[in-house]
């Protein structure tokens, strides 16, 4: 028996959405009482709409986007679902899809849900390709599909302030799997969620092997989530640019990083990796040397788990990526890369 989404229509008038393999059966245990919080305290429940879905992934992830939805996008479901079968008046502006299924409306970043941490919670003491497959509905519910929901959202407000920065839902979010080739550990996977949004011109690589550019990035791991900016561990040729950019242009650097609101939202540069001595070639009392022994210029800022779990993440990801955005344009125009007013 396949799986199927359905949307139930309580006794106040508000909806319910959840999956079953049986959708009649299932409104007969939420009836007696039995299904979940919130029917038993809103009986009688009515089965108003229902949709197949090819397996239970596919079920949870459109049961997840039409939960994010308004009750007015709900009831254009519920509507179209009753005019196809002759039950009511098509409402104006609804569209089918391409199955036939009923009204189609844009998903849409509704915040990640709890789930997320305690996915990667379990994921810490349970890291094996076994678990993993068993869980990958719970993957593509809490993390993969609001990750790439709120990449979209967010390269629409990157054209409003930093039109040069751009997030693909397909590039910009990092991989799950682990590359274990050379490491000790070989657990196969991450236990955290990432995305990058990258310098259109410079492309999506990062680190010492790729020629990418400076651009934001969102952390989210239970307990260290954080926001950032910046280059990481640039090759060889990109470090000794920006170097060079530290000794000729040293008073518009440090005008960005050392300016008070700065400093007091995302503090001083991140010292991974710095040298202990100053790069061959520059003199200890350089006047740049506080700056010319990083081989990495990142900087960022933690972010509390409920930020993390608001809706309203990508406005506080547009705020500190709009002050972030002369530190990363310092950056990239040392670099090559051009800064833009709009999207091209």
């Amino acid at each position: 028996m396949s799986w199927h989404i359905y949307i139930a229509r309580c006794a106040d008038g508000s909806f319910y959405t959840g999956i079953a393999r049986d959708p009649a059966k299932r409104l007969a245990v939420h009836n007696a009482g039995l299904g979940a919080r919130y029917t038993r305290a809103h009986r009688p429940v009515a089965l108003v709409w229902t949709e197949p879905a090819a397996d239970q992934a596919t079920a949870l992830k459109r049961e997840y986007a039409i939960k994010q939805w308004s009750r007015e996008r709900k009831e254009r479901l519920v509507m179209g679902a009753a005019t196809a079968a002759g039950r009511g008046p098509r409402p104006t502006g609804a569209r089918k899809s391409a199955a036939g299924r009923g009204t189609v409306v844009p998903d849409g970043f509704g915040g990640f849900r709890p789930g997320l941490f305690r996915f990667f919670s379990q994921l810490r003491k349970r890291n094996t390709r076994a678990w993993f497959d068993q869980q990958r509905p719970v993957y593509e519910l809490e993390v993969r599909t609001p990750l790439k929901a709120l990449i979209e959202e967010m390269d629409v407000r990157l054209a409003a302030f930093a039109p040069e920065i751009v997030g693909d839902p397909r590039r910009s979010a990092f991989r799950i799997h682990r590359d274990v080739r050379f490491s000790r550990d070989k657990a196969p996977y991450k236990t955290h969620a990432a995305c990058w949004f990258y310098h259109a011109d410079a492309g999506r690589g990062i680190g010492g092997d790729a020629e990418g550019g400076a651009g934001f990035y969102l952390h989210l791991e239970p307990g260290q989530c954080l926001i950032g900016a910046g280059i990481w561990m640039p090759p060889r040729a990109s470090l000794t640019r920006i170097r060079e950019a530290l000794v000729a242009e040293l008073p518009a650097f440090a005008q960005i990083v050392e300016a008070r609101a700065f400093r007091r939202r995302f503090g001083s540069l991140e010292p991974e990796a710095m040298l202990t001595r100053m790069p061959r070639g520059y003199a200890a009392d350089h006047p740049a040397a506080r700056w010319l022994r990083y081989q990495s210029f990142t900087v960022g800022r933690p972010l509390t788990q409920a930020e993390a779990l608001s809706p309203r993440l990508p406005a506080t990801l547009a705020r500190d990526f709009t002050a972030l955005t002369p530190f990363v344009r310092w950056l990239n125009t040392v670099l090559g890369f051009r800064t833009l007013d709009r999207r091209l």
